[in-house]
């Protein structure tokens, strides 16, 4: 199987960092998707095939400066969510 790290790493700095210190316009799961989207469609794609690929790209989620990206890109995805959310 095939899947992408990044989308595991991105969704846990959300849940676990992004979401405990930035209070977005809206907190509906469309607008958290959208944000989680926005954000993925800015940042390169690891994708791993097997356990050890999953192992070596998770250690690298450690480095400050992936982690700082990713918080980057989510932070402008939200303002740009709150500025114009896709509700019905």
């Amino acid at each position: 199987m095939v899947f992408n790290v990044t989308e595991t790493m991105v969704k846990d700095l959300f849940t676990q960092g992004f979401l405990e210190h930035r209070k977005l316009v809206c907190n509906c799961a469309r607008c958290q998707d959208d944000i989680l989207a926005m954000a993925l469609n800015h940042l390169p794609a690891r994708y791993v095939s097997s356990d050890k690929g999953e192992v070596f790209v998770k250690a690298q989620s450690f480095n400050p400066q992936l982690q700082s990206d990713v918080l980057r890109e989510l932070e402008l995805a939200a303002e740009k969510v709150g500025q114009r959310p896709r509700h019905s």
